[in-house]
């Protein structure tokens, strides 16, 4: 999970640098802050996704071929709908899903075409996850992320596990990071219960490994949503994501009406 190697690609730079908006547009927000394709594809790239954004790209002179939802926003009135979802792919148009927002719509939206794309998308298509609080977060202006998302916890957990933090007392520190509420889960909340479930009794303890990936400089080692994001993101411009739907996926599940939690 440190880093995507598609971001090394010696194609990359070159391929983004000859797209504009006609080829593709992203939404983007709290995913990508950070990573070097905000640089790289900026030009691409649009705040996170509202409703209306998708109707009001569908009505330019030269809507895009291709868009990818990565971000978007949470609550009545402001997630973008499944109504305007069709309409966009009636256009013809090629739609995308990843990490947050976008993953939550392209299961939703995956019996009319949209296209869902890496690890937080399956984990919904599959009911493993069943509730939008897995990748919800607060964000400040530039979108810098404020809160910790399920998603990111769960990574960081398996991340401590693999470095040898006891799994036992990882399952007890997730659990008391996920019965905080949403917006009460920030990184220094996130620090605090660290020293309440991990053993810091060694030179090398557990504790002292849990804080050093929670320095905000190593933030992206458990960054499941940007690793999504990146890699997603990455596998369209260099024409490895699939281009219709794939037939081998699970069906939607049953439960799918309640991905986003009712406002």
């Amino acid at each position: 999970m440190h880093g995507v190697l598609q971001l090394e690609d010696p194609d990359l730079r070159g391929v983004l640098a000859g797209l504009d908006r006609t080829d593709l547009v992203v939404f983007a927000g709290p995913s990508l802050v950070g990573s070097p394709l905000a640089e790289l594809g900026g030009h691409l790239i649009l705040p996170p996704v509202r409703d209306g954004d998708l109707t009001a790209l569908t009505e330019l002179p030269e809507p895009p071929a291709t868009v990818l939802m990565i971000d978007g926003y949470f609550g009545a009135g402001q997630a973008v709908n499944l109504t305007e979802i069709q309409a966009t792919l009636r256009q013809g148009i090629r739609l995308y899903g990843c990490s947050s927002m976008g993953a939550l719509r392209a299961v939703e939206a995956r019996p009319w075409g949209m296209i869902g794309l890496g690890a937080i998308f399956l984990d919904y298509l599959t009911g493993a996850r069943t509730s939008d609080e897995n990748v919800v977060l607060m964000h400040d202006d530039e979108y810098r992320a404020l809160t910790v998302p399920m998603v990111n916890v769960d990574a960081l957990c398996a991340l401590l596990a693999s470095c040898g933090v006891d799994p036992d007392r990882c399952r007890a520190y997730r659990r008391r990071v996920g019965g905080l509420y949403f917006g009460d889960r920030s990184f220094s909340a996130l620090r605090a219960l660290a020293k309440e479930f991990l053993n810091a009794g060694e030179e090398e303890s557990e504790l002292a490994l849990a804080l050093h990936y929670l320095a905000p400089e190593r933030h992206a080692a458990w960054d499941a949503k940007r690793r999504d994001a990146e890699t997603s993101f990455c596998d369209i411009v260099l024409g490895r994501a699939p281009l219709t739907v794939p037939s081998g996926l699970v069906p939607v599940p049953e439960n799918v009406g309640a991905l986003l939690a009712e406002e």
